[in-house]
Order: C-alpha cells, then structure tokens, then sequence
C-alpha cells in the first residue's frame, strides 16, 4: 500500500514581493487610502449587478477595506486578501481577491471588480491571471476555483480565457437579493497553470487583443453591442470579410462569445491565431448554443498588437 501524501500544514501563505508588477499593472494589497478609489467602483450598480451585495455606501466601503486589511496575510483560513490593481499612473482601478478555503487549506478562491472604465480593455485579464501566479507560485496552492452567477457572462468569459475550467452550474445554490440564484463554478490546478506557461510577452500580448476583440460582442438584457472596444484593437486598415449571415436568424437579447481553444504563431512583427469558438445566448426567447471559428492576423507595427484582418465563420445554431 502507498501511504497518501501528508497534508498541507495549515500555515500562512509565504507573500511575494509587493507590487508585483505585469505590463500595464502593479498588484499590491489594498491599504486605507485606497477608499476613494475601491468606492469609486463598489459603488457602482452596475459593477455590484452579480456580485453578493448591493452598491456600497461609504461605510461599507471602509468597513470592507478594514476586514480586507485585517486578514491579508491570510494567517487563519477563510480570510480574504484584497490586492488593489493599479495602473502606471498610480490609480487604482479595481480589485482581485484570493481568499483561503476554510475547509482546504492547499485551495483558494478568486474574486474580482473592476471600473467600468476598464472593462473590455484586457486589463481585468492581466491582473487576474497575474494573482494566480501569486496563487500557485507564491502560496503554494494546489487549486483555485472561482464562483459566478450565471448571468455573468463577462466574468464566466475572464476566467475561461485566463486557462479556468467550467466545472459545475450549482442550481439555485445562494440567495441573494431576494432571489435564489444559480452559480457557475471555474477552477484550475496548479499542475495545469503551469504546463500552460511560460508564454512570450508577444503571445500573451496577442492573447489580450483576441480577448478584447471576442469579448467586445458580449451583451446582456437586449443591450446593443458597443463596437468601440473591437475598434480599440483593429489596425486602421483592418479588413472583416463576414461569411453568410447570423445563423440564427436575427440578433440575439442576451449573447457571449468566447475562444474555448486556439493556436497562435508568432514571427517578425506578425501573428496568426486559429481559435475554435463556443457561443451561447437567448433569441426570441430561446436559449441557444452554437460553435464557430476564427482566423485573426494581427501586426506589431505600431508598438501594440492590432488585428490586420479577420475571418469569422459560424456554425447552425442549437437550441
């Protein structure tokens, strides 16, 4: 018989270096006179729509900054660390959280806010995808998973296209506001993290254009697509040849559209990315799912990756 391997012990995480620091980002632990700017987007409806709060007045703010700050080593399991994502110019734009499970000490939970400023700008990626690394290169952790709202397609797609796995859709799993609600579980390994790394500051920065651009058609509650996050990482002379017309027949209310796998090949100055697409929403009242793919050039000519040209195809779609 082979003895199990010992359990983790139950000791406070070993912290990086703060800031850690990514291309655009510092991540550092948020302090006190970070309450202007974590109010600035909790307060926010839109940014509170899934989250398990309402909008927060300033009270709760620094109420929440305070416990945040109380348990940022992470010494007793069930402690949240709120890392506060700051730009080059010194603002804070939003937030990622790690929190130690109370059961599992060698697994953790991630959370994230954002200002809506940001949003559909790459920037919610990078920071997430660089607590992870703080996650499985500094704590030691053996999983992360993280928890949405079904509705949530935005931060369903952030955690997808950062390596997450979709686990679980929990049905009616917690009540809140006045309402039963059904979660989506993501998780991912850290034996799986990091076979997929190292990735070239080319590749992640292709990475982060494909993901601004797919997650530009993301729509919920019949709201129109915004265009401008798409044009944010088209060349001006971008040409899109579209093949045939929506499968379905009419736009949809409520659409997401994410890369479930893709292939990226990088070389002087110029990049070529085949991805496979996994698309679902609700027309005409009717759920549907379909898949699709995508062939995207992109350049480096003008300091940052911009897609040259696109070829979009999709399959019928399933009710």
């Amino acid at each position: 018989m082979v003895n199990p391997p010992a359990a983790p012990m139950d000791t406070a995480p070993v912290h990086p270096e703060y800031p850690v620091r990514t291309k655009r980002l510092r991540l550092r632990p948020v302090r006190t006179d970070d309450l202007e700017a974590v109010h600035a987007h909790r307060s926010l409806p839109e940014v509170a729509l899934y989250l398990p709060h309402e909008p927060h007045t300033r009270e709760v703010t620094e109420q929440t900054l305070r416990r945040l700050i109380g348990g940022e080593s992470l010494a007793t399991p069930g402690d949240w660390l709120g890392l506060a994502v700051e730009t080059e110019r010194g603002r804070v734009v939003g937030e990622v959280l790690l929190r130690r499970d109370d059961r599992e000490p060698a697994t953790g939970e991630v959370g994230f806010a954002f200002h809506p400023d940001v949003w559909a700008t790459g920037i919610a990626t990078e920071a997430v995808t660089a607590a992870l690394d703080i996650a499985f290169d500094s704590f030691g952790w053996h999983r992360v998973y993280g928890v949405c709202d079904v509705r949530n397609v935005a931060s369903a797609a952030l955690m997808r296209r950062i390596g997450m796995r979709h686990e679980a859709v929990m049905r009616r799993n917690s009540y809140l506001k006045n309402d039963w609600c059904n979660d989506s579980m993501f998780a991912v390994l850290a034996t799986e993290w990091r076979r997929t790394r190292p990735r070239s500051a080319d590749e992640r920065a292709v990475d982060a254009a494909a993901a601004t651009f797919f997650s530009s058609f993301t729509r919920a509650g019949g709201e129109p697509v915004n265009p401008d996050a798409a044009r944010s990482v088209l060349a001006p002379d971008a040409v899109v040849e579209r093949v045939g017309s929506s499968p379905g027949g009419g736009e949809p209310a409520d659409f997401d559209v994410f890369e479930v796998s893709w292939t990226t090949v990088v070389t002087a100055g110029r990049a070529l990315r085949a991805s496979l697409l996994f698309r679902h929403g609700v027309r005409d009242g009717v759920p549907f799912t379909g898949w699709g793919r995508a062939a995207l050039q992109l350049c480096s000519g003008t300091g940052a990756w911009l897609v040259e040209s696109l070829t979009w195809t999709d399959e019928p779609d399933t009710p």
